[in-house]
C-alpha cells in the first residue's frame, strides 16, 4: 500500500486596508460630502445659483478621491505625483552630481534624496560583532542589517519548508512586540558571481606536485564556472525610531548603538529557525560596498578583489553614493547602468504555495541584478486588536450599502471576519509591500536591454500572481527602498495624509 502523502498547506487572506465611507472615499472625504450636500441642499431654495457653485466645487474636490485605479490608488494622488514630477524636473532635482567636482559640501560622494541625511556608525554586539548602524536624521531612524546564508528549498523536504514556513510566521508575530521597531525588510539579491573567491580558493589548493591533468582540469574549472553563474544574497534589516516612547527625548547614536547591539543575538538566533540559516550583521565597510556596488556594478570586480585577498575596499560611507545619476519617469540611470524598479500594486489573490516567489527571486539572462525587497511594517497587539474591529465593521457597512459588486464586498466581509477571528486568537497584523529594482550595465544596445529586461520581469512575476505597476515619477526613490539599509518610504514622506484620506 502506498504511503499517504500530505497535501500541501496554503496561504493566503492578504487584505488592504480600507477606511469606512461611501463608495471609494474615507470616513472624512465622506463627512466633507454630507457638508457640501447639506450647505447645497439648504441654500437651494434661496439661492439657486450659490447652490449649483457649492455642488460643484463638492464635485471637484471630492471626485478625484473617489475615482480609484485597479490598484487602489485614487485620482488626487495620480494627479500630485504627476504635478510633483513635473515641478521636480523644472527645478533639476531628476539630476544628481557628487564628487571633487560637484557641489556637494566635501566633494563626497553621498547617497542621493532621501538618504543623503543619513549617517554611519560603526559598534559591536552582545557577541562582540562589529556591525554597521545607518541613522537617518529627518526621522531619527537606525537601521542594522544582517547578512543570512539562507537555504532554500532546493532538495529540502516539504515537511522542512512547512516548519521554516510556519517559524517565519511565528517570527513576523514576534516583531509586533519589539519595542520601537519600525519596520524590517528581507532583500534578495540575485547578481553575476565576479568569480574572484573561487579563483583564490583554488590558488591557495593548488599544489606543485599535482598531475597535469589535475591541473589542467581545475585550470578549466577556474576559467568557466564563474561565466554566467549567479551569485544570492539574503540580507534583512531592521529600522528602530530613536524616541523610546511618547513624550521621551530621542537617543543618541550612542545609546542606540547599546540598544540594538543587546538585540542583535537574539535577533540572528531566532532567523535561524526560519530557514535563513547563520546570520550575522553586516560592517559599516560591507554596507558601504554593497550600495556601491549597486549604485556602481563595474565596481563590483574591485571589491571582490579586495576580499578575496583578505582586505576590505576601504570604502566609507561617504563614498558609496552615485557619482552622477538620471531619474526618469520609468527609469533611472546611474554611474554606467540603467534600473528599473516596480512596486506590489496588488498582492496575490487567493491562496498561493510556498514556493510564490520562486520564479520571481531566480536570476534571468537579460537581467545583470535583480534585487527583490519584502518591506514589513508590524503592529502591536493593541493597534492590530483594533485594526481588525475597524476593518470588519467596515466590511460589513459596504455589504449593507453596496448596490454593485456585492459580491465583491461579501467576499471581503468574509474575508475581514476570518481576519479578526485569527487576531483574537493570537494572531498578528503586519503591513508589508514588494518593491523589485532590476538593473541592466550600459552597452550599445541599452535601451533594447532595459526592454528586454522589463519583459523579464513580467515573466517572472506572473507565476506569482503579484501585480506590479512602475514606481512612476519616483525611481530614485524606489531604487533606494530596495536597497539592504533600512529606507521605508512611507515613513519618509514630508506630508504624511491620515488614513481616513488615502
Amino acid at each position: 500500500m502506498a504511503p499517504e502523502t500530505e497535501p500541501l498547506r496554503t496561504y493566503g487572506n492578504w487584505r488592504r486596508p480600507r477606511p469606512p465611507g461611501l463608495g471609494g472615499l474615507g470616513l472624512v472625504p465622506t463627512a466633507v460630502l454630507f457638508v457640501f450636500l447639506a450647505v447645497a441642499g439648504g441654500s437651494a431654495p434661496i439661492n439657486l445659483a450659490f447652490a449649483a457653485s457649492t455642488a460643484f466645487v463638492g464635485a471637484l474636490v471630492l471626485v478625484p478621491l473617489a475615482v480609484r485605479d485597479r490598484y487602489g490608488r485614487h485620482m488626487g494622488t495620480l494627479l500630485y505625483s504627476r504635478l510633483a514630477w513635473a515641478r521636480g524636473v523644472m527645478k533639476g532635482q531628476n539630476v544628481y552630481r557628487s564628487g571633487v567636482l560637484s557641489k556637494v559640501p566635501g566633494g563626497k560622494s553621498l547617497l542621493p534624496g532621501l538618504a543623503m541625511a543619513s549617517d554611519m556608525y560603526e559598534a559591536t554586539d552582545g557577541l562582540a560583532r562589529a556591525f554597521g548602524m545607518i541613522h537617518y536624521r529627518q526621522v531619527e531612524h537606525f537601521a542594522v542589517t544582517l547578512s543570512c546564508s539562507a537555504q532554500g528549498g532546493s532538495l529540502v523536504d516539504q515537511g522542512d519548508i512547512d516548519t521554516w514556513v510556519a517559524n517565519w510566521g511565528q517570527f513576523m508575530q514576534s516583531m509586533g512586540g519589539e519595542p520601537n521597531l519600525v519596520g524590517f525588510q528581507v532583500v534578495v539579491e540575485v547578481a553575476p558571481d565576479s568569480g574572484e573567491k573561487l579563483h583564490t580558493e583554488i590558488a591557495h589548493q593548488r599544489s606543485a606536485n599535482a598531475s597535469p591533468l589535475a591541473q589542467q582540469v581545475m585550470a578549466d574549472i577556474d576559467r568557466t564556472y564563474p561565466s554566467g553563474s549567479p551569485t544570492i544574497n539574503t540580507y534583512v534589516s531592521f529600522v528602530y525610531n530613536a524616541a523610546s516612547s511618547l513624550g521621551r527625548k530621542v537617543r543618541s547614536p550612542s545609546e542606540m548603538a547599546v540598544e540594538i547591539g543587546r538585540r542583535l543575538p537574539s535577533l540572528t538566533n531566532r532567523l535561524a529557525s526560519t530557514g535563513a540559516g547563520a546570520a550575522g550583521p553586516l560592517s559599516a565597510t560591507e554596507l558601504a560596498e554593497i550600495v556601491r556596488t549597486a549604485y556602481e556594478p563595474g565596481a563590483a570586480q574591485l571589491i571582490d578583489q579586495a576580499r578575496a585577498s583578505g582586505t576590505d575596499s576601504g570604502l566609507t560611507w561617504s563614498q558609496a553614493g552615485p557619482t552622477t545619476h538620471v531619474a526618469k519617469p520609468k527609469s533611472y540611470w546611474h554611474d554606467g547602468a540603467t534600473s528599473v524598479t516596480w512596486m506590489m500594486g496588488e498582492a496575490p489573490r487567493g491562496e498561493v504555495f510556498s514556493d510564490v516567489l520562486r520564479s520571481l527571486l531566480s536570476s534571468h539572462g537579460d537581467i545583470d541584478r535583480k534585487r527583490v525587497s519584502l518591506i514589513y511594517r508590524p503592529h502591536s497587539a493593541a493597534e492590530a486588536a483594533a485594526i481588525a474591529d475597524r476593518d470588519f465593521r467596515a466590511a460589513r457597512s459596504r455589504t449593507e450599502t453596496s448596490r454593485n459588486g456585492q459580491a465583491r464586498a461579501d467576499a471581503e466581509y468574509l474575508a475581514a471576519s476570518k481576519t479578526r477571528q485569527e487576531e483574537a486568537r493570537g494572531a498578528g497584523l503586519t503591513l508589508f509591500g514588494l518593491v523589485v529594482t532590476a538593473t541592466v550595465n550600459d552597452s550599445d544596445d541599452g535601451e533594447h536591454r532595459v526592454l528586454a529586461a522589463e519583459t523579464a520581469v513580467d515573466n517572472l512575476s506572473a507565476p506569482a500572481r503579484i501585480a506590479l505597476r512602475y514606481a512612476w515619477g519616483s525611481q530614485d526613490a524606489a531604487f533606494l527602498a530596495a536597497l539592504p539599509i533600512g529606507v521605508i518610504l512611507p515613513e519618509h514622506v514630508s506630508l504624511k495624509l491620515p488614513n481616513t484620506l488615502k
